[in-house]
């Protein structure tokens, strides 16, 4: 079987902390090399930022090939629409030589260039949204810059032949936002790589390696993106010292250090200040190389999950799988994966006094911190390999 992904605006291969480069691609990256690995021929398709090689392997059956298209370098995601149909035509050029049976799209970007292959190629579509734009606008309780997301979503949604939602929760909203038949829309859920996120170590002797206080540390990592809620963390922070007595750090990974990022770091910074809580945050770039990533997750006491609204939340159950204690929102896919009380506790990001409070009662206790961490970790290793996501994923191709 041949598949072929498209992602327009996020390179799985893109280094995470980069504008635009999260939780999309590690998703889209990890699904196709599991799905390489149960022999599908899977090319990834996204843009060329400039600078990276135009064809890249991950494994003999899975490749990233990279289009071409507008001018060159960085362009985020809110203004591609003009250079997708140069991008599909592109694309297009493979289709003949490949014959594709699937078109697996991602984000809105990918269902605008699927439904134009679709057409053309008379070829059947799945679409994953990573977000839903109707969900969006309300968190940020502004439409008008999302309307015509929303309705190119809602026509994404009418054409696929099947929509892939991460959790139950995501699939109700598609089903009663967009009035979409529930019937074409198969919840499975994302994975984790549980050979690589796994707990390393005792957290002391980790912070001495990464140099980090011997205090308990409260850590979150995410893009530089409004959307991420790194400022409602930030804004957390006095309740937590309201209710902490001792020491601790939070610590924030985000960020490449490119021009674009810096209006947006300057506004957690003037806010870190406004609060007086510089001794008690600090920002770091994006993590590299890679393989420390998993060493921050365990060396920290609590993970944060910040946004005000997540689809689902790869960072939680990488954070999950190395055993640390989970602080998420309550709206979207978290939900569904947390227990409140039991595995995790859930906050409305929104309210800075319950999100201080419930990291300060994790960070008070404990007793409380490993249990939430030991449940957390097995659940992922039941329910989350890729492995097994990739297998769902696989039958729901070959039944269409």
């Amino acid at each position: 079987m041949r598949i072929a992904m498209i992602t327009p605006h996020g390179d799985p291969l893109g280094k995470l902390g980069e504008p635009d480069t999260g939780g999309q691609c590690v998703y889209i990256k990890e699904l196709s090399k599991h799905l390489g690995e149960l022999g599908v021929e899977v090319d990834m398709f996204t843009r060329q930022r400039g600078g990276k090689p135009p064809i890249e392997h991950i494994n003999e059956n899975v490749r990233v090939i990279r289009i071409e298209c507008g001018p060159e370098g960085f362009i985020p995601k809110e203004k591609l629409i003009p250079y997708l149909p140069e991008f599909t035509e592109k694309i297009a050029i493979y289709m003949k030589e490949r014959n594709y049976e699937i078109l697996h799209t991602h984000y809105w970007d990918g269902g605008f260039v699927g439904l134009k292959l679709k057409e053309i190629f008379e070829v059947k579509m799945v679409h994953t949204s990573h977000s839903l734009g109707i969900l969006k606008a309300k968190a940020l309780g502004d439409f008008e810059p999302y309307k015509d997301r929303i309705a190119l979503e809602k026509e994404i949604y009418d054409k696929s032949d099947a929509v892939i939602a991460t959790t139950n929760i995501e699939k109700k909203d598609i089903a009663t936002l967009y009035e979409i038949d529930e019937n074409k829309i198969h919840v499975i859920p994302i994975g984790v790589d549980t050979s690589f996120y796994k707990p390393i170590g005792e957290k002391e002797k980790l912070k001495k390696e990464l140099k980090l206080p011997k205090v308990p540390l409260v850590f979150t990592l995410a893009r530089l993106d409004p959307r991420k809620g790194l400022d409602l963390l930030i804004k957390s922070v006095p309740y937590i010292k309201e209710h902490y007595e001792g020491d601790f750090l939070v610590l924030i990974s985000t960020g490449t250090g490119a021009k674009e990022e810096e209006p947006e770091k300057q506004k957690l910074l003037r806010l870190i200040k406004e609060l007086k809580v510089e001794d008690r945050v600090k920002i770091i770039p994006a993590i590299e190389p890679r393989e420390l990533v998993p060493k921050y997750y365990s060396a920290a006491d609590v993970f944060v999950l910040p946004s005000p609204y997540e689809p689902f939340g790869i960072v939680m159950l990488e954070a999950m799988a190395c055993k640390t204690a989970m602080v998420g929102t309550k709206f979207g896919g978290p939900a569904e994966v947390l227990e409140d009380g039991y595995d995790g506790f859930l906050v409305d990001p929104k309210n800075s006094e319950e999100m201080g409070t419930k990291i300060a009662e994790l960070l008070k206790n404990k007793e409380k911190r490993d249990t939430f961490a030991e449940r957390a970790y097995q659940k992922v290793l039941e329910r989350y390999s890729w492995h097994s996501v990739a297998e769902q994923v696989l039958q729901l191709f070959k039944g269409l």
